[in-house]
């Protein structure tokens, strides 16, 4: 069953504000993948106060053990050596739109239940 929580919902609202600000440091992220080094990805990263707080090169085989510790209580999204802006700001988009439609379909789920229907 998904989580219906007040906390989801609003978790799911603060990922289409962190969206934006990945999209507006797009250009910024592109120009640091283009200095990842071979064997590495770049992690960017928007911390629990919607702020942009930069971009780490992180190596693939450290990816699982450093991506948690560098997005703490934020946001972490990953990018492939060759992601230029326009793929930063698609996928920045994708993930707004899916944080958008995650909050509509909790709101018409807890819609739905509380007004009796099944």
């Amino acid at each position: 069953m998904p989580d219906l929580s007040p906390e989801a919902q609003e978790r799911a609202r603060q990922t289409v504000v962190v969206a934006e600000v990945f999209g507006a440091n797009a250009e910024l992220i592109a120009a640091a993948v283009a200095e990842v080094p071979d064997e590495h990805v770049l992690i960017a990263v928007v911390d629990r106060s919607h702020e942009f707080s930069g971009a780490h090169p992180v190596s693939k085989s450290d990816l699982v053990e450093t991506v948690p510790s560098l997005e703490a209580d934020g946001w972490a999204m990953v990018f492939s050596p060759g992601a230029d802006a326009d793929h930063v700001r698609r996928r920045t988009a994708e993930m707004a739109s899916l944080a958008r439609q995650r909050v509509d379909a909790i709101e018409r789920i807890v819609a739905r239940r509380a007004g009796g229907a099944v």
